[in-house]
């Protein structure tokens, strides 16, 4: 699918992964629709970005994301793709993980992308195809202790990603995941606090600033909206049989 002239929803989009991913777009031709609750971020990055629009966006606000796709349909009359990006960590271990920092992060990281998807399909098949892009992460793989309720959500969107995908293929509706590994962004700084404890004593976080540039993960999004591949990864030594 070629990028040029499509119309893009890229919620998360104020910073990191979903901030490179709307200016990777751009350039490439696409009008993108930027999503997140930083509006001021938004409107800053919105204002290099030609052709884009700025929708606030809280998406643990069901109503928000469904009023977001109708924003987005108004404004341009028609949608091509979504980019689901939008997700936070929890550090604790699986004795000690507070339910509902759990809730919080399945909402943001499953359901809410369940929720844009659903919004966005009707729109995507009226447009004669389209694609959902999900990112995923590269702990759906593996066993990290500390990060049982990261890993499992990203576990649940693989699963019902790729349920998706043998769903709509006949609607022409290609829906791709994307494996980041760790990333320099100010994820490991965004994770999910409660009032109880969530961490580990005398852990040392992963450090970030180490990590892939997130322009890394915006070229792997792009490449999965114009090739509607199933799955795409920051580095070919994280395919694994699962």
């Amino acid at each position: 699918m070629s990028i040029k002239d499509h119309v893009v929803i890229v919620t998360g989009a104020s910073s990191g992964i979903g901030r490179a991913t709307a200016i990777h777009l751009a350039s490439l031709g696409a009008r993108v629709v930027l999503a997140s609750r930083d509006e001021a971020k938004l409107a800053e990055l919105s204002a290099a970005l030609p052709g884009s629009l700025v929708v606030p966006t809280d998406v643990t606000d069901f109503d928000q994301i469904r009023a977001l796709v109708r924003t987005t349909a108004q404004a341009f009359g028609r949608i091509d793709a979504l980019v689901n990006n939008a997700g936070r960590a929890y550090e604790a271990t699986v004795e000690h993980t507070d339910p509902e920092a759990f809730e919080q992060v399945f909402r943001l990281n499953v359901l809410a992308p369940l929720v844009a998807m659903q919004s966005v399909i009707p729109q995507l098949r009226k447009a004669g195809g389209g694609s959902i892009v999900n990112i995923s992460s590269g702990t759906s793989f593996i066993a990290i202790p500390g990060y049982a309720v990261y890993s499992s959500s990203k576990r649940a969107l693989n699963g019902f990603s790729l349920t998706a995908r043998a769903e709509l293929s006949a609607d022409n509706i290609r829906v791709s995941l994307i494996h980041p590994r760790l990333t320099a962004t100010s994820f490991g700084e965004n994770k999910v606090r409660t009032e109880k404890d969530n961490g580990l004593a005398g852990r040392l976080g992963a450090d970030y600033s180490k990590g892939d540039p997130p322009e890394v993960i915006a070229k792997l999004v792009a490449q999965a909206i114009q090739e509607g591949g199933a799955e795409y990864y920051a580095h070919e030594d994280m395919r694994k049989p699962r």
